[in-house]
């Protein structure tokens, strides 16, 4: 499951694992330079795959983004 991302879903992994607390799509888009509803479609495949978790925010764009526990060990090793 997670040694099958592709490098953009990597990249939004590591970008989330980087920041101290949870993050948006927004904040994750302009870090990245990639388009929010981009973003948002790598974010809801990771959601579904139970690699993040979501913080509901007042609206969907206030949701905020953090990695599972259960698998930090395991994205640990697939970033580095």
């Amino acid at each position: 499951m997670v040694d099958k991302l592709s490098k953009k879903e990597k990249d939004i992994l590591q970008f989330i694992r980087s920041q101290r607390h949870k993050t948006t799509v927004r904040e994750i888009s302009q870090g990245l330079a990639l388009d929010s509803s981009e973003v948002e479609v790598f974010v809801q495949g990771m959601l579904g795959r139970d690699l993040i978790r979501v913080v509901k925010g007042k609206t969907s764009s206030d949701d905020g983004y953090y990695t599972n526990p259960e698998f930090r060990e395991k994205i640990f090793e697939l970033l580095g």
